[in-house]
């Protein structure tokens, strides 16, 4: 299922938006990161990492017409590496 172009972030739900999104830069390399989904635009989302004292702190902003795909993440499969 194609979900770059679906709304995923619930803002009634008190449980973070964990993604996982593979994506291309402007040089055509691709990344994928794993993050929490903070934002959803038209155009584009912001998924962050971390966060100090209730302030962002790392965060990508991805064009959604650079994302290859998207998966939510259920918390209890997240591993400590």
């Amino acid at each position: 299922m194609n979900t770059k172009n679906k709304k995923l972030l619930n803002k009634n739900n008190p449980e973070n938006t964990l993604v996982c999104v593979g994506f291309v830069n402007n040089f055509k390399e691709e990344f994928e990161c794993v993050g929490v989904l903070i934002k959803e635009q038209k155009d584009s989302i912001r998924v962050g990492f971390s966060a100090k004292n209730d302030k962002l702190v790392d965060y990508v902003d991805i064009k959604r017409s650079d994302i290859l795909n998207i998966n939510i993440l259920n918390s209890s499969s997240i591993n400590k590496l």
